[in-house]
């Protein structure tokens, strides 16, 4: 069996950096406890139980956002997520004196940035994001005129003069592509901000031109939003492609009429895991 292993893969720059702060502050006795993850600092679960091992406490719950979420914490120290949070749950986190590690990455730190600052001048400023995300949730919290943008469906009732659009870092090269299209089109004034990271876009670039394959592994955790978007790039050019989160993701495939595989991975996607799905393939021809 011919394997190829698409790159980059390992973790991108932003969630290193998340994940170092959170062992850091786990293994240093100065931070007070407990210690709580507001939400998963990364989508990807195996690294979350590792840190629940090491003393972490996640507070997260389907469907609740982060600002409610920290209501269950009184006391300690609250880390968030790389994907940021809103200026209300700073607030909160400060009323309640928490001791407060921001993990934010650097590229949604920079979108909020901007966020704030077309607010001020004045713009009618469209977010394009998936609703719910914890990333869009950041955003949105920062004020309630940005508008969210979820399809082209949602450009049909905007209407303004000065118009500021930005995204979510973590979505999919040619949707988003699509939506910013439409927006010059209907607006040819509007500021474009197109803010899809550098780690995404790669790894997006990189689904895209490869060679043609019996099968497509794109190993990541279910809930992260640059996995998912990587298996939609490999099956827009008609590659079969299944996600997967681990080597037990493997062990249902008939393997028989495949003769090669390609295997990405997201972001968040620890090397191991990817290391072990080669092993077993490698056992498999």
């Amino acid at each position: 069996m011919k394997i190829n292993k698409l790159t980059p893969q390992g973790y991108c720059s932003g969630v290193k950096n998340a994940l170092k702060i959170a062992y850091e502050v786990l293994t240093s006795p100065t931070y007070p406890r407990p210690i709580y993850l507001l939400g998963s600092i990364i989508h990807n679960q195996n690294v979350i139980e590792d840190l629940k091992e090491k003393g972490a406490i996640l507070i997260e719950e389907k469907g609740i956002s982060r600002s409610d979420l920290i209501e269950q914490i009184s006391s300690g120290t609250v880390i968030f997520s790389a994907h940021g949070v809103s200026p209300i749950v700073y607030e909160k986190a400060r009323a309640k004196n928490l001791t407060i590690v921001d993990t934010t990455c650097g590229n949604v730190l920079l979108v909020q940035k901007q966020m704030k600052k077309y607010l001020s001048l004045g713009y009618t400023c469209l977010y394009i994001g998936t609703k719910g995300h914890p990333e869009c949730e950041g955003i949105l919290g920062i004020s309630s005129s940005i508008q969210l943008i979820e399809n082209l469906e949602d450009l049909k009732n905007i209407s303004a003069s000065k118009i500021y659009v930005t995204n979510q870092t973590t979505l999919s090269l040619f949707e988003t592509e699509k939506i910013y299209q439409e927006i010059q089109k209907k607006f040819p004034n509007a500021i474009l901000d197109n803010k899809i990271c550098k780690a995404t876009t790669i790894r997006q670039q990189a689904c895209l031109n490869q060679e043609p394959v019996d099968l497509c592994l794109v190993v990541g955790d279910k809930s992260s939003s640059n996995t998912k978007k990587l298996a939609l790039a490999c099956q827009s050019i008609q590659i079969p492609t299944l996600l997967i989160e681990n080597v037990e993701g493997l062990k249902a495939i008939d393997f028989k009429t495949i003769s090669s595989i390609s295997i990405t991975s997201g972001a968040s996607t620890p090397d191991g895991i990817v290391d072990e799905i080669i092993e077993y393939l490698k056992r498999v021809d």
